[in-house]
């Protein structure tokens, strides 16, 4: 592997975690902007909500403008928008410059930079894509973690506002270093991937497509993990009495989630992508049914480093399942037709949980819903493993390169 390969993988996982870092800092921020404005966790949980709208309408915008936009003009504009948008929060003091500014995080920020990375790795990686994939997305896992724990430290040191600021700095600065490094090999390097025969048409019968199901999947996949990402930290500082153990909790979820997107990526090369989604998406979903169980700070966090090894592996699988479902010509439409239902599922998981914590004061409804809707999308991949026999089916080869100019 070329040294610029290399290094277009680490900018490519530092996108990664400064991009969904900057998503998760919400969950941390609950806590002073509830204090300083009387606002609820409802309201306030809304904010991610509208950064992930912006996730999915971003993603689908963006997608549709990449093969008339180099990747270094996306790039750019990606790394621009999440700067405003979290210098932009440092200033804030009403609910609709809060939701503004996250709308333009996802929607001008990440959702411009999450596309061109995951292509550009998938263009230096012959071989174990999965595991390639799951390193670049493993960065993600990390950035929720450590970036809402350093901000978690920052507003009780300088407060909220300066807080912003500081991560917008910072994000800045690392963008600034590593966006450059995120190239795609030389035009003789490209080899067209031809359509793999894994890539199905629709059913016949009036059945429902793969893609359909796998679109169903994600919305309650990332409806499940939206309400544990956001109130996470909340519920633990309410059972432990500590914030600084609330934002461990999701710091030790993150980088148990890092190792989570790795070893899924390479069971995915292994034992198949569907079978890998659907494991994933079991611990997941059997965390937060053991989550209200728990009020013992040792017992908190050990199944918090359960639940992030198996909710961060979610992403990784999904990519591979959506590759492996997708004609190849198709892979990069049919990537954000699934992610924009998947960022809708995260927005409303994390928004009904400020909502039922607010209406019952407490979460163990919350943690409910989120298992409700994690068993629901455990029927659906069992549908599609039926549906498809997908179960004998070995993981596909390369990622295509979307219709994107390199």
């Amino acid at each position: 592997m070329p040294l610029r390969g290399l290094l277009a993988a680490a900018g490519a996982t530092t996108a990664m975690a400064f991009g969904f870092g900057s998503l998760a800092l919400t969950s941390v921020f609950i806590r002073p902007l509830e204090a300083e404005f009387g606002w609820s966790r409802a309201d306030i949980s809304l904010s991610y909500t509208l950064s992930s709208v912006g996730m999915a309408v971003g993603g689908l915008l963006w997608g549709r403008l990449s093969d008339r936009v180099s990747v270094k003009t996306l790039l750019f504009i990606g790394s621009a928008g999440m700067v405003i948008a979290l210098a932009a929060l440092s200033f804030a003091s009403s609910l609709w410059q809060i939701y503004a500014a996250n709308f333009v995080l996802g929607g001008l920020g990440f959702s411009c930079l999450y596309a061109p990375v995951l292509a550009v790795t998938g263009l230096w990686f012959d071989r174990r894509r999965g595991l390639a994939i799951g390193i670049v997305t493993a960065g993600g896992a990390l950035g929720q973690g450590i970036m809402p724990y350093a901000a978690n430290a920052l507003i009780d040191g300088v407060g909220w506002r300066l807080a912003y600021a500081i991560m917008a700095v910072a994000t800045m600065f690392m963008l600034a270093i590593s966006m450059p490094a995120v190239q795609a090999p030389h035009v003789d390097r490209v080899v067209a991937a031809p359509v793999q025969s894994s890539a199905r048409p629709d059913f016949q019968g009036g059945r429902v497509s793969p893609m359909a199901l796998l679109s169903a999947a994600a919305l309650f996949c990332c409806a499940c993990m939206g309400f544990p990402l956001i109130h996470l930290t909340s519920f633990v500082t309410a059972v432990c009495g500590s914030s600084d153990v609330g934002s461990l909790s999701l710091l030790i979820a993150m980088l148990f989630g890092g190792i989570g997107r790795i070893a899924f990526g390479l069971l995915a090369d292994r034992a198949g992508n569907l079978a890998a989604y659907a494991l994933a998406s079991f611990i997941q979903t059997a965390c937060v049914a053991i989550y209200p169980a728990l009020d013992q700070q040792l017992s908190l966090l050990a199944l918090s480093s359960v639940f992030g090894f198996g909710f961060a592996g979610n992403m990784t699988c999904l990519i591979l399942c959506v590759r492996q479902f997708a004609p190849a010509e198709r892979f990069g439409q049919s990537l954000g037709i699934v992610m924009l239902i998947g960022w809708v599922g995260m927005g409303v998981g994390g928004y009904l949980g400020g909502i039922v914590y607010d209406s019952f004061g407490s979460y163990g409804p919350a943690f409910l819903l989120a298992f409700i809707a994690g068993a629901a999308n455990l029927v659906v991949l069992g549908v599609l493993a039926a549906s498809s026999g997908a179960r004998a089916q070995r993981p596909c080869g390369r990622l295509p390169n979307p219709a994107m100019s390199l």
